[in-house]
C-alpha cells in the first residue's frame, strides 16, 4: 500500500460503535420503513443504507453510527432544527439526528418521512422538477 493510501485512510473519520441500545431503536425504524413504497435497503460502512427507487435518504447504524453512537444519518439538503445537525462527513446535504430514548422513535420517523419525500421529488427528471403549474 503506498503512503498516500495510507494517509488518506487514516484522515478518514472513524465511525464509533452503534450502541446497543441504538441498534434496537433502529430495527424498529427500519421495520417501518421497510413498510414505505419503492423502499429498498442495502448494507454499507456498518450501516444501511435506505432508498427510494435509486436515491439515497437515510443510514442507520448496524455496527457503526454517524457521529455519535445514539445517531444516524438522513440526507435533507437546508433542513435546519432540534435535533438535527450538519453532519461532518458523507457529504452534501447530510444532517445526523441523535436520539436520548425510544421516546425519539416518533420525531426520528418525522425526518425520516421529510427525506423520503425529498428523495422522490430528486427522483423526478430534471424537466418534471423545473416546470411551474
Amino acid at each position: 500500500m503506498s503512503r498516500r493510501t495510507l494517509r488518506t485512510i487514516s484522515s478518514r473519520p472513524r465511525l464509533p460503535k452503534a450502541d446497543p441500545e441504538m441498534r434496537r431503536w433502529c430495527e424498529l425504524i427500519e421495520n417501518e420503513l421497510s413498510t414505505w413504497p419503492t423502499v429498498t435497503s442495502r448494507p454499507m460502512f456498518g450501516m444501511q443504507a435506505f432508498y427510494r427507487t435509486t436515491h439515497i435518504f437515510a443510514a442507520l447504524p448496524r455496527t457503526r453510527a454517524a457521529e455519535t453512537p445514539f445517531s444516524f444519518l438522513v440526507k435533507l439538503p437546508g433542513a435546519r432544527a432540534g435535533r438535527l445537525h450538519t453532519a461532518s462527513g458523507p457529504g452534501a446535504g447530510w444532517m445526523t439526528f441523535a436520539m436520548d430514548d425510544e421516546g425519539n422513535l416518533g420525531e426520528a420517523l418525522e425526518w425520516l418521512g421529510k427525506a423520503y419525500q425529498q428523495a422522490a421529488t430528486s427522483a423526478q427528471p430534471p424537466a418534471a422538477r423545473t416546470r411551474r403549474p
